[in-house]
C-alpha cells in the first residue's frame, strides 16, 4: 500500500474507547478526525508530535488531540506500549455539563500533554475501565449499552485531566494559526466543493501568501499537496465502497471524471476502473 502522509481516521460511535496494549507503535504518517481524541498511557517510551510541537516521554503520560489537529506518535518497539484511546464526538463533548469541565481549555488548545502522578492514573484508568463497561468500542456493545452514563464518565476524565493541568504538570499548546485548524474542518467537510488557497484567504480573512504559510508551518505541507492527498484518499475509500467513478470524482471535487482519472492515476499509479475491478473481485 502507498502510505501517504495524511489520513483521516473516522469512527461511527459518539463515544469510542479502545484498550491497547502492543510492542511498541508505529505511526509513519500524520492523521486526523473530526472528534476529540485522548490517549491515556500507562507505559512505554514514545515521542508524539501534533502539528510543530514534539513532546518525549517515557511512562505515564496524557495527549488530548482537538478535532482536526494533525498528530502521530511512535512508540519504542523495545518496550510494551500500554494506553487507553478515548473518542468522544463534538456533539457529545458540547453537552459537558460547565460545571463538571471548562470547555475553552480543550476548544482553545489544539494540544495538550498532562503528566499524571500514580494515583491519578489509577482513578484515570478505573475511569476508563467503566466507560468501556457503559458503551464497548466500535467491536463490541456491552449488553447494558448506556450513553449517558459513558457521557458522564468522558466528562470526569477530560475533568481529571483538567486539574492535572492546573497543578503545572502538563501544558495547553494553541499554534499563533489556530485559524488553519478551522480551515482543515472546512476543506474535508466541503471536499466536494471547488477551492483555491485564494478563495480560502478570503474566507478567514487573511492575504494569499499569509494563508500558503501558515498552512505549511501548521501542516509541513502545501494546500495543493494536502488537497490532493485529501481527495485521493477520499477517493479510494469511495471506490472501496462501491460509488461509481462519476460519482466518486464529484464528490472529491473535480470539474470532470477524465480529470479525476489521470490525478487518480498519477497518484496511485493506476486507474479508478483498474482498482474498482480488484475490489469488485473480493
Amino acid at each position: 500500500m502507498n502510505l501517504k502522509n495524511y489520513v483521516e481516521e473516522e469512527f461511527e460511535n459518539p463515544i469510542d474507547i479502545e484498550v491497547l496494549k502492543t510492542k511498541g507503535n508505529l505511526q509513519p504518517y500524520f492523521h486526523w478526525h473530526s472528534y476529540y481524541e485522548l490517549t491515556i498511557i500507562e507505559s512505554g517510551k514514545y515521542t508524539v508530535e501534533s502539528n510543530t510541537t514534539v513532546i518525549k516521554n517515557e511512562g505515564a503520560g496524557i495527549c488530548v488531540h482537538r478535532p482536526y489537529s494533525l498528530h502521530t506518535l511512535n512508540a519504542d518497539e523495545d518496550l510494551t506500549y500500554s494506553r487507553r484511546v478515548i473518542q468522544v464526538s463534538k456533539t457529545v463533548f458540547n453537552e459537558f455539563s460547565m460545571n463538571i469541565v471548562d470547555r475553552s481549555i480543550f476548544v482553545q488548545s489544539d494540544f495538550i500533554f498532562a503528566y499524571p502522578d500514580r494515583l491519578e492514573l489509577v482513578e484515570l484508568l478505573t475511569l476508563c475501565d467503566n466507560l468501556y463497561k457503559s458503551v464497548g468500542n466500535r467491536s463490541f456493545t456491552p449488553p447494558d449499552y448506556d450513553e449517558k452514563k459513558g457521557a458522564l464518565l468522558a466528562a470526569l476524565i477530560f475533568h481529571d485531566i483538567m486539574k492535572i493541568l492546573k497543578s503545572g504538570r502538563g501544558e495547553a499548546y494553541s499554534t499563533r494559526h489556530s485559524y488553519i485548524q478551522d480551515a482543515l474542518q472546512y476543506i474535508s467537510e466541503n471536499l466536494s466543493e471547488p477551492m483555491t488557497v485564494d478563495s480560502l484567504a478570503e474566507k478567514f480573512g487573511v492575504g494569499h501568501t499569509k494563508f500558503a504559510e501558515d498552512f505549511k508551518l501548521v501542516t509541513g505541507s502545501t494546500y495543493k499537496k494536502y488537497l490532493t492527498d485529501l481527495r485521493m484518499n477520499r477517493a479510494r475509500e469511495l471506490l472501496m465502497s462501491g460509488s461509481s467513478i462519476i460519482n466518486a470524482s464529484l464528490d472529491t471535487g473535480f470539474s470532470g471524471e477524465s480529470q479525476f482519472i489521470a490525478t487518480y492515476k498519477r497518484y496511485w499509479g493506476e486507474t479508478p476502473g483498474s482498482y474498482a475491478k480488484v475490489i469488485s473481485k473480493k
